[in-house]
């Protein structure tokens, strides 16, 4: 009979745990006790199990002296002053930083404007931000990897509840009794589309019309889409911003056409900033830190259960 590596799963199938049981045992990691670790380590060496490098760099805080280990967030965005205009970025880093620890594994940021070609040394995981999904799927092909957001089919990923957050948001201005409200929506990525699908959803049901751009997530587009918008309807009473640097953007023009927040026009952005709360802005919070930690330990450790949706939650300040 043909020798074979020992795998995950036959360690799991022996010790009769479940794969992800067996791979937070062997990797030190929370949610088994400490009977059951010993007894799944055992059968572990007992088949000759070995474990990846960075899968024992969990249990060790230690990988290979020769190479580090290198996990890449790879970021698709054309402004080319994204990282320090946009929080969403720097949560996404704490995040991931957070779930690195003080293991010996590498952080790597990458902006581009576009999809790049696939890397021809790819590292060992890679977290995707923004990428279409055909480009996704031709790097889940090469590398471990995960999106934040949905992406292509069968490619990992962890993302908000977007659409929940969006009927949040056009819950509080309808109840709240606006009634001629109008959205600046993100570009036509899922993340934003969600948002979008969500805000209608409200609006649908209760026959109320939504004077709405199309913006992407900037704050001169959104700032130019609200001139449009109160162009269209001087009468304006609210405004849905999809995102909070978007709201900004928002709350510059209302400011400038001598519209009073909240008074003559609420405001609701999205995500949940620094911007936000410095802001006094109504605005759907979304655990940015969590998706990114949900992500790198998924990456570390595919036995996980994919970290799909997270919660969303509106917090409701002065803006609304």
């Amino acid at each position: 009979m043909e020798n074979r590596r020992t795998t995950l799963a036959d360690v799991a199938r022996v010790a009769g745990v479940s794969r992800a049981a067996a791979s937070r045992a062997i990797n030190g990691r929370y949610g088994t006790s400490e009977e059951v670790r010993d007894h799944v380590r055992a059968v572990a060496a007992q088949l000759g199990f070995e474990p990846h490098a960075v899968a024992r760099a969990l249990a060790t805080g230690r990988t290979s002296a020769n190479r580090r280990e290198r996990v890449q967030v790879l970021i698709v965005d054309p402004d080319p002053d994204a990282m320090a205009a946009k929080p969403f970025y720097g949560r996404v880093l704490t995040g991931a930083l957070r779930a690195i620890g003080d293991q010996d594994i590498s952080l790597e940021v990458r902006r581009v404007s576009t999809a790049p070609a696939v890397d021809a040394d790819p590292p060992f995981g890679q977290i995707l931000i923004n990428m279409p999904g055909p480009a996704s799927a031709a790097y889940a092909r090469r590398s471990r990897t995960i999106a934040l957001g949905r992406s292509a089919p069968g490619v990992a990923f962890v993302a908000p509840d977007n659409e929940g957050g969006g009927y949040q948001a056009a819950m509080h201005l309808v109840t709240t009794g606006r009634r001629r409200i109008g959205a600046v929506f993100g570009p036509p990525t899922p993340c934003a589309q969600e948002r979008k699908a969500g805000f209608l959803r409200v609006m649908d049901g209760v026959a109320r019309a939504v004077l709405s751009v199309d913006g992407d997530f900037t704050h001169a587009r959104a700032y130019a889409a609200t001139q449009e918008l109160l162009a269209r309807d001087p009468g304006l009473d609210a405004v849905f911003a999809s995102c909070d640097v978007t709201a900004m953007g928002v709350l510059q023009a209302l400011r400038e056409a001598g519209r009073r927040v909240p008074q003559d026009v609420a405001v609701v952005g999205f995500d949940g900033s620094a911007l936000a709360e410095a802001a006094d802005l109504s605005s759907v919070y979304m655990p940015v830190e969590d998706e990114a930690a949900a992500a790198v330990h998924h990456l570390l450790d595919p036995a996980l259960p994919a970290p799909g949706r997270l919660p969303t939650l509106l917090t409701v300040r002065g803006s609304s």
